[in-house]
């Protein structure tokens, strides 16, 4: 059976994870958001107080990261060992520390197997910064989502505030205009609209609008029931 996989990229909180989630299940497909695989390193890094700077640990950590899925309540879970890091994933420290460990060449070569072990199997809807440029470049339908930085900082500030109140808009900007600025200069893989692919500015649509968008471009004959 030839496996299908569907690439959305896009910088922080241009809505992959809604969109990729929702798309996946109105094409029976699994989910996979690919930062939470160097965000489930990021955290085993943090826990044996590795050093950023120390490539070689670091990169060791992924080699030997044993990652899983699991869909729980309409939600993707990540499970380490069988450990289920989810609600670790966005921690402030963990945060902080991705860009930096995504930016290692070596590292981003062993999450590269832990991707394709992840799809191999199943037809895939997968989310990142550089999936269909990098990782799938030859897939049949490579879309790239965006937004106004206002727009995403929003978003990200309205998801935040919920867990801490004293939160500041004007931080979660300039977080974020940092982040983009870090993801579009790096020296490996950095953030680019992968060749081919459909982009799709969502500063003024729903999850659900813009799924239908893609659905247009992926089945455009087929009308799929919720």
């Amino acid at each position: 059976m030839e496996i299908d996989v569907i690439t959305i990229d896009g910088p922080t909180s241009s809505g992959k994870n809604s969109v990729g989630f929702l798309l996946a299940q109105k094409l029976g497909y699994q989910y996979i958001d690919s930062g939470s695989i160097y965000r489930a390193g990021s955290i085993l890094v943090l826990r044996k107080k590795i050093s950023s700077d120390n490539t070689e640990e670091v990169t060791e950590v992924f080699r030997n990261l044993r990652l899983k899925t699991r869909t729980h309540d309409h939600e993707v879970r990540f499970l380490v060992d069988g450990e289920d890091i989810t609600d670790f994933l966005h921690n402030t420290e963990v945060t902080q520390l991705v860009p930096v460990i995504a930016a290692i060449a070596e590292v981003r070569e062993a999450v590269k197997v832990i991707q394709y072990k992840l799809v191999s199997s199943k037809n895939t809807v997968m989310t990142g910064r550089d999936i269909g440029s990098e990782i799938f470049p030859n897939v049949k339908h490579k879309f790239f989502l965006t937004a106004d930085v206002e727009v995403r900082a929003k978003r990200r500030f309205e998801q935040l505030v919920v867990k801490d109140p004293n939160v500041k808009y004007e931080v979660v900007l300039e977080n974020m205009k940092d982040r983009d600025k870090q993801d579009e200069t790096r020296e490996i893989s950095p953030l680019r609209i992968p060749e081919g692919a459909i982009v799709i500015d969502n500063s003024n649509l729903t999850v659900e609008q813009t799924v239908e968008e893609m659905l247009k471009s992926i089945q455009p004959n087929v009308i799929l029931s919720d």
